[in-house]
């Protein structure tokens, strides 16, 4: 068994053009035998605007939770509002996390100064809540690890999902003072991902996480379409022959993971 520990579900209807309703009718059915239906899945709403209809999802699936951030290609349009709504949305009882939140420099190279204020923020506002945080760190290594080894960590769960870097950022994360989670989407899979296949190989069994991201980055062979919770799977497989471990203890070793980190 084994939970999709980050998903977009509305994100998925809509690049996919399924509801998600249908998406579970046939993923048991699926003409591929490796694709299968996750016990669980954590959709992540890091858009203001998409907090009513993850609760909704989470209120109307007994399956489906939910983690509340803000990401920071909003930099420059998040209210005061909308951090009050986020953190109101932590209270609710099928809220597992506070994010994503956290540093994008691929695209917001510009907005850097304006993104380190805003998660310095965010992440007061997620410590506080006691709830695990959901971390995107995406090409800000040396501004992430300034702004996380400033604040106290300690006994904080920290989920840095889908994560891009490289074998030594992931050492310098993991040194810090929490229980840093490693989450693995498609990207293991690719071809060129041969740094993220060399962070794999060191993050300890206790640390790693299962997830995709959907609808994003889809793993090989089904790189380029939307992908699902039903591709993980094709991650672990990649994980196991990358770590020499055979696959169904990664899947036994990221159940316990997602249940320590997440509570599920």
């Amino acid at each position: 068994m084994f939970i999709d520990t980050h998903c977009h579900i509305d994100s998925y209807e809509r690049h996919a053009g399924e509801t998600f309703d249908a998406l579970l009718a046939r993923l048991p059915h699926d003409s591929d035998p490796t694709i299968r239906p996750p016990e669980a899945f954590i959709h992540v709403a890091c858009d203001p605007q998409d907090f009513d209809y993850a609760r909704e999802l989470s209120e109307k699936y007994d399956n489906v939770y939910a983690a509340y951030g803000i990401h920071p290609e909003y930099v420059e349009t998040e209210t005061s509002d909308d951090e009050k709504r986020m953190v109101e949305m932590l209270s609710h009882p099928k809220c597992r996390a506070c994010g994503e939140f956290g540093l994008d420099y691929h695209y917001g190279a510009d907005t850097r100064e304006a993104q380190t204020k805003l998660f310095e923020r965010h992440l007061q506002l997620g410590l506080a809540s006691g709830k695990p945080l959901v971390l995107h760190l995406r090409e800000a290594d040396d501004d992430a690890l300034a702004i996380l080894r400033n604040a106290d960590l300690r006994n904080s769960k920290i989920h840095v999902h889908c994560f891009t870097g490289t074998r030594d950022f992931a050492e310098r994360l993991l040194a810090l003072d929490a229980e840093i989670f490693i989450g693995f989407t498609g990207i293991v899979t690719f071809k060129n991902a041969v740094n993220v296949r060399e962070a794999a190989e060191i993050v300890p069994d206790n640390r790693m996480l299962l997830e995709t991201d959907a609808p994003y980055m889809a793993p090989v062979p089904y790189r380029g379409k939307p992908c699902h919770s039903g591709y993980i799977p094709y991650i672990a497989k990649t994980l196991a022959e990358t770590r020499k471990t055979p696959v169904e203890e990664i899947y036994r070793l990221c159940r316990e993971n997602t249940r320590n980190c997440y509570g599920i």
